[in-house]
This record gives C-alpha cells, sequence and structure tokens, in this order.
C-alpha cells in the first residue's frame, strides 16, 4: 500500500492562500482532491463547474451553501417515546425507523457530500452508540445536532452535546448525581472531546468536573426528553483547574474553554488536520489554525476555510495519501460516475451500510468511545478482499441502471473528446477514477481489461467506437480492476 514517504525537503508553505501557478496549476486534479476531502469525490461536471472559479469561490461557495443548510427536518417519530413504539401493532417499527435515517444520511453523503461529511467527522469525534442508549429519540436528536453544528460554535457544540439523550445514557450522565458523581463524561470530556488525553487536566480535575455536571437525567426505557433535576445537582464549591466556583453544568463546560483554551485548539485543530489531510501533523500548520480557532471564538467554519484555502491542503505531497474509509469506498463510485441518491434502492443502501460494518465502519454504532481508529487501520488481511469484492458490487450496479450507463458513456466520451483509442479512453477514465496516474504495467493491464470481449480486430480497424452499446460495460470492467488496486483504496 503506497504510503507518504518521510519529507527531506523544506517543509510546506504556511497557511498562505493558495494562488494557482504553473508549478501548483488550479487544474481538475486539485479540484477532485477538494471534493474528494470535502466529500465523496466528484462527478465530472462538478470539477468543470469548479475549474470556472477561483479556489476560494469554490471553498467558500462548497462550506457556506453546507454551513447555511439549517437543522435537518426532522422525521415524525423524532420525538417519539417508547410507549408510543409500545403502542405500535408492528414490534420491528423501531428498527424500520433506524435503517431509514441510516438510509437518509447515506443519501446525503452522496447528493449533498460536505455537511453530510463533517457530521460524520463529528459522529467519530462525540462518539455514542446506538446499541448502549437504544432509543430512536435520541438517536434523532444526536443526528440532528451533530449536522446543526457541524460548521458551528465548538464551544456550544461541546455544551449542548453533553445535554442530549444519547450522550447522558451513552456515558451514564444520567447517573450523576449529588453525592455519587459519575466520572465517565467528565473524563472524556476532557480526554476525547476537548482536550486529550493527559493534556492539562489531573484525576482531582476530573472528579470535581463529575460533580459540577450532576443533575441532568435522562431514561432509555422510556426515550423521553433529557431534563435538570435541581435536586440531583451538587451545589457546593468544586476546584477545577486551580479555580473554585460552585460550578455547574454550563460554567464548567465554559471553564475548559478559558482555562485550557491552548489544549482545545491544538487538540481539535489537530484531529481536523488528520482527518482532511494527514495523519502526520504539521505542527506550523497546527499553531495558525489553533490561534484561528481561538481568535473566532471557537467557531468552526473559520477554520476549515483557513485550512482547506492554504497553499499546504493543495500541496501535491497530500494528494491520494488518505485510505478511503470504508464508505468513501463505495460512494466514491456512485459519486464520479454521477449517480444520484434517488437511483439507488433501499435494497442496494441497506446493502451499502451492511458491506460498511463488515469493513468496520456501522454507522451509529463506532467500536467504543475513540471512534473508528481510521488511517491504515480500515484496511488488513481480513478486509481487503471483502473491500474489494463490496466496491466491485457497486461498480456492477452502474451496468444495471440506464441512466448510469449512459452517464459512464458520457464520462468517457467527454474526457477524451469522443476518441476511439481504447488505451487513451483507458489513461483518462483511470486518472479520474484513481486520482492519478498508474505505472506502465498497471496501464496496460487497465487496458487489457478494458477491452477484453471485444474483439481485437475492431480495435485496429477503427470501427469500435464508445457509441457501442458495449461501452458503458466495458467501463464497469475496468473498474473491476480498479478496485482492487492500491491506488483506489487512497484519496
Amino acid at each position: 500500500m503506497p504510503t507518504l514517504l518521510e519529507r527531506t525537503s523544506a517543509p510546506p508553505p504556511p497557511l498562505t492562500p493558495y494562488v494557482p501557478s504553473v508549478a501548483k496549476p488550479w487544474n481538475a486534479r486539485r479540484v477532485a482532491h477538494l471534493y474528494r476531502r470535502l466529500g465523496y469525490g466528484a462527478s465530472l461536471a462538478q470539477i468543470q463547474q469548479g475549474l470556472q472559479m477561483s479556489p476560494g469561490e469554490l471553498i467558500d461557495q462548497l462550506l457556506d451553501t453546507a454551513a447555511d443548510l439549517g437543522p435537518p427536518d426532522p422525521p415524525y417519530w423524532g420525538g417519539w417515546t417508547m410507549d408510543e413504539y409500545a403502542a405500535n401493532p408492528d414490534p420491528n417499527l423501531v428498527f424500520i425507523h433506524r435503517d431509514e435515517l441510516r438510509r437518509r444520511w447515506l443519501g446525503e453523503m452522496l447528493d449533498e457530500g460536505v455537511r453530510a461529511k463533517m457530521a460524520l467527522f463529528w459522529h467519530n469525534h462525540f462518539v455514542t452508540e446506538l446499541d448502549v442508549y437504544g432509543c430512536n429519540g435520541y438517536l434523532w436528536s444526536y443526528f440532528s445536532m451533530i449536522h446543526d453544528y457541524a460548521f458551528g460554535n465548538f464551544r456550544i457544540f461541546a455544551r449542548e452535546m453533553g445535554k442530549t439523550g444519547a450522550m447522558l445514557v451513552y456515558l451514564n450522565g444520567n447517573l450523576s448525581v449529588a453525592g455519587q458523581p459519575n466520572e465517565n463524561y467528565a473524563r472524556e470530556l476532557m480526554e476525547l472531546f476537548t482536550m486529550g488525553e493527559s493534556n492539562g487536566y489531573n484525576q482531582a480535575d476530573i472528579v470535581a468536573m463529575s460533580r459540577a455536571l450532576t443533575g441532568w437525567r435522562a431514561s432509555d426505557y422510556l426515550c423521553d426528553p433529557p431534563y435538570f433535576d435541581p435536586n440531583r445537582h451538587d451545589d457546593t464549591p468544586k476546584t477545577i483547574f486551580g479555580q473554585t466556583s460552585n460550578f455547574g453544568f454550563t460554567t464548567a463546560h465554559n471553564l475548559v474553554f478559558s482555562a485550557r483554551a491552548e489544549q482545545v485548539s491544538h487538540y481539535i485543530t489537530g484531529k481536523l488536520y488528520k482527518h482532511f489531510v494527514y495523519q502526520t501533523l504539521d505542527n506550523q500548520v497546527i499553531t495558525e489554525l489553533a490561534q484561528t480557532f481561538r481568535d473566532n471564538n471557537w467557531e468552526i467554519l473559520p477554520v476549515l476555510k483557513q485550512l482547506f484555502k492554504s497553499e499546504h491542503f493543495f500541496e501535491d505531497t497530500y494528494m491520494n495519501v488518505r485510505h478511503k474509509s470504508p464508505l468513501e469506498s463505495m460512494l466514491n463510485i456512485y459519486k464520479i460516475a454521477g449517480t444520484p441518491a434517488s437511483l439507488v434502492s433501499e435494497d442496494r443502501w441497506d446493502a451499502i451500510g451492511y458491506w460498511s460494518y463488515q469493513l468496520g465502519q456501522e454507522v451509529f454504532n463506532p467500536p467504543n468511545v475513540a471512534g473508528w481508529k481510521g488511517y491504515r487501520n480500515w484496511i488488513n488481511e481480513s478486509t481487503l478482499t471483502a473491500r474489494w469484492n463490496y466496491s466491485a458490487a457497486v461498480a456492477y450496479w452502474l451496468s444495471t441502471e440506464e441512466q448510469s450507463r449512459e452517464n459512464l458513456r458520457s464520462l468517457a466520451q467527454t474526457l477524451t473528446n469522443d476518441s476511439n483509442d481504447p488505451a487513451l479512453i483507458t489513461a483518462a477514465l483511470v486518472e479520474f477514477f484513481t486520482g492519478q496516474a498508474l505505472d506502465d504495467v498497471h496501464l496496460q493491464a487497465a487496458v487489457i481489461n478494458f477491452k477484453s470481449g471485444i474483439p481485437e480486430n475492431y480495435y485496429l480497424d477503427g470501427s469500435w467506437n464508445l457509441y457501442w452499446d458495449e461501452a458503458p460495460y466495458q467501463i464497469v470492467n475496468l473498474l473491476y480492476f480498479l478496485v482492487k488496486l492500491p491506488e483506489f483504496q487512497l484519496v
């Protein structure tokens, strides 16, 4: 599996805005790179549109549009309690609703992309497991919050997340009462959600923080809305980070950001960098992003704009070096083929959800409070063959739907100016599908796979072309070959 080589040259430039140049042009490769990192890839039409804009204009459009979407529309069951499910004659309805929401999110990942992917990032940051809290109403509230705050104020986001039923049940905040505080959420608030492990706090801070957070109640058995019970709150002075006061839920959360601003800003921007750029942190970049985070009062959007608009982000060094998540490996195939979510049937969405689970990424159920590790952990001896097979199955689906087949034909025609040269067509498709060129040996193998099934004489006499009925199936056959290459596993 290709990996990023240790840099031996001068470090990449700081977070100055990217200005296209001869050495670093604004081309289809960089537009596609932006779409792959911000979302799940780009159709040819999106790339062509992006090339008509400046990098800054495109990034502003993508991020501002995603940030302005507003809260997601609730399903009719979003506020249901367990009593309402118990009164329904269908015992499977609770699971039907979960499946509906999972399909909805996968469809949004494909069609909308940017906010859906950002929400998935926060799902893997403020981790909860549906299998633990088991309440659909709490699932909806949690789902709504990670979308609504995806680009918003992180300080408020962190505070409000602690009041959700999903988090209260998952990390036992609902059991934390005066005299018997539960330390689980207080510990993870500092260790995983804001500051990073052993980064500016100690056990005494955890104990005091847990006392400050007492009194919030939620019941996964009833699934009724969370509420605050002042009689269960520890209303006495606590000392956190060396400061003593009668801290409560809000003031204790706010203290994390005022007393440990350096730790929070570096930790969160570091996580964003690892997710969207590369696993190894660039300390100069993180220092600048952290300063921007603090200067903008913990607003997430300015940090993202600074990162994605930077020279650093568009360095060749950082292209095609992240390992695709299971969802990226499958959804990207639909995206590059120009297939909208409306053409994907429920059973196929369910298959993608199940396959992603088989590959280690079950939506709504990360493995533990630390979330999915990602990076190289997505691929191992157990998952690699299945990853090939599942991606090939998605490619096969393209061949079964007329619009998708014609999209593939049109893609090849546009990329090659309607060429009938199989080698030229293959090379263009390979670069579009993988974001990079193959070495000669693998490119020749790709050409063979593209040409297979058509007698060679039709290529030699020039009678074959992309208008043949077989052409879309040839492109799918090429995808069967590409999904097994290391290059296809990178984004």
